[in-house]
C-alpha cells in the first residue's frame, strides 16, 4: 500500500506539472483577455467536474467495483442537472458535464479496487493530453478561449472511456441506487462548496471585471493558477488519503498538519517576494506581471485550503458527512461577504481566497477535534454500506 500510494504520489505531482504546462501554453497562445475567458471555462469545468463528481468517485473508492453500476445511474442523472444548467454556459462545458461522470466513475472505481498505480497512470495520461492537444491546437493556429476549451473536452474524453467500458463488464450491482444517492447527497454540498470556494473567485473576477480590466483579470488568473500549483496535486490526491488518515488518532493529524502548513506557507509567501513575478513571465510570457504581495496573499491562501482539503477528509473518514458540508459552507459564505465588501478587482478575491478557506479549515477543525473524536478517527461507523 505504501508504495503503491508513494507511486500515486509521483504521478499526481507529474500531472500537476503537466497541468501548469497546459495552462500557460494557452496564455502563450491567447491575449490576456482571451485567457481571462479561459481561465473562467477552467474553473467552471473543474466545478462541474470535482464539484459534482468527487463525492461518486469517494463514495465508489470506500465500495469498489461492487457499486460501479449504481453509482453510474447517479452520477448520469446528476449529469444531466448540470446540463440542464451549462446549456447557458457554453458547449464544451455540456459535453463535460457527462465526460466528467464517466472520468470520476473510473477513478473510484480504480481506487476503490486497489488498482492505485492504474489510477496513477491514468491521472498522468489524461493531462500529457492536454498538453498534446493545445500544442496541436496552436499549430493550427488557434487564438481564442473557445478553441482551447475543446482540448480539455478531447483528453477527458480519450483518456477515461476506453477504461470505462473495460471497467463496466467487472461492474456489479449489489449496492442500491437509493443507498449511493443516500451516502452520495451530503458529501455533494461539500464538494460543490468547496469548488465555489476554489474556483468561485476566476468566474467571479471574469464576471465583475470591467471592458478596460479584462487584461488585468486575465494576469491575474494566470498568477492565481499558479500560485495554486499545490492544489493541482492535493484535489486529485485527497480520495486516496483517506486508506491514509483512517484510524489515525485526531491530535496526530492535526498536529502535524499545523506543522507542515507552517513551513509550506512561509516557503510559499518567500517564493513569492523573491522570484514570483519571474516566474509567472517565465511560464505564461512577458505580458502576465503581477505583483508580489497579490502573490503571496494567494499563497497564504493556498496554504489555507491545503488544510481545510486534509481536515475534511478526516471527517470523511469519520463518517461525519455532514459536517464537510458544514466546513465548506462556512468558507464559501465567509469568501462571498469578504468579495462583496472589497472594492479593488484582485484585493477582493485574494482576500476572499484567504478569508473563505481559513474559516473552512478553523471549522472544519472544530468539528472534527469534538469530544466525541477524541478517541480517533474511525470511533464512528459509516452510515452508508
Amino acid at each position: 500500500m505504501v508504495r503503491a500510494l508513494s507511486f500515486v504520489g509521483v504521478c499526481v505531482v507529474l500531472s500537476g506539472l503537466l497541468i501548469n504546462t497546459y495552462l500557460a501554453v494557452v496564455a502563450r497562445n491567447v491575449s490576456p483577455a482571451e485567457y481571462s475567458d479561459f481561465g473562467a471555462f477552467w474553473s467552471i469545468a473543474l466545478l462541474v467536474g470535482f464539484g459534482a463528481f468527487l463525492p461518486v468517485e469517494q463514495e465508489l473508492a470506500r465500495l469498489g467495483s461492487r457499486a460501479l453500476r449504481s453509482a453510474a445511474v447517479v452520477a448520469l442523472a446528476m449529469a444531466v442537472v448540470e446540463c440542464a444548467l451549462a446549456v447557458f454556459v457554453s458547449p464544451a462545458v455540456v459535453v463535460l458535464c457527462f465526460l466528467s461522470a464517466g472520468q470520476f466513475l473510473v477513478r473510484g472505481v480504480l481506487i476503490g479496487s486497489g488498482r492505485l498505480a492504474w489510477h496513477g497512470g491514468l491521472l498522468v495520461v489524461d493531462t500529457a493530453l492536454r498538453v498534446v492537444f493545445a500544442l496541436l491546437a496552436a499549430w493550427l493556429g488557434a487564438t481564442t478561449s473557445e478553441q482551447f476549451e475543446w482540448t480539455l473536452v478531447a483528453a477527458v474524453a480519450v483518456a477515461h472511456l476506453p477504461v470505462l467500458a473495460g471497467l463496466w463488464w467487472q461492474g456489479e450491482s449489489e449496492v442500491p441506487v437509493r443507498d449511493v444517492a443516500r451516502a452520495v447527497a451530503p458529501l455533494l454540498v461539500g464538494s460543490v462548496c468547496a469548488q465555489l470556494l476554489l474556483n468561485g473567485v476566476p468566474v467571479l473576477v471574469a464576471a465583475v471585471a470591467a471592458a478596460d480590466e479584462r487584461a488585468r483579470a486575465g494576469v491575474f488568473l494566470a498568477a492565481f493558477l499558479l500560485a495554486r500549483a499545490p492544489l493541482f496535486v492535493a484535489v486529485p490526491l485527497q480520495t486516496a488519503l483517506l486508506p491514509v488518515i483512517s484510524g489515525k488518532p485526531v491530535r496526530a493529524v492535526v498536529t502535524r498538519l499545523a506543522a507542515a502548513l507552517a513551513l509550506i506557507g512561509a516557503a510559499g509567501v518567500a517564493l513569492a517576494f523573491t522570484i514570483g513575478q519571474w516566474l509567472v513571465r517565465l511560464v505564461f510570457g512577458p505580458l502576465y506581471v503581477v505583483s508580489s504581495v497579490d502573490l503571496a496573499l494567494v499563497a497564504l491562501g493556498v496554504v489555507a485550503h491545503l488544510g481545510l482539503i486534509v481536515t475534511t477528509q478526516a471527517l470523511v473518514a469519520s463518517a461525519l458527512h455532514s459536517r464537510v458540508a458544514w466546513s465548506w459552507l462556512a468558507g464559501v459564505l465567509v469568501a462571498a461577504v469578504t468579495f462583496a465588501l472589497i472594492p479593488d478587482l484582485l484585493l477582493r478575491a485574494e482576500i476572499a481566497f484567504l478569508a473563505g478557506s481559513l474559516a473552512g479549515w478553523l471549522t472544519g477543525l472544530r468539528l472534527l477535534t469534538s469530544p466525541r473524536q477524541e478517541s480517533g478517527l474511525c470511533s464512528t461507523t459509516s452510515s452508508s454500506p
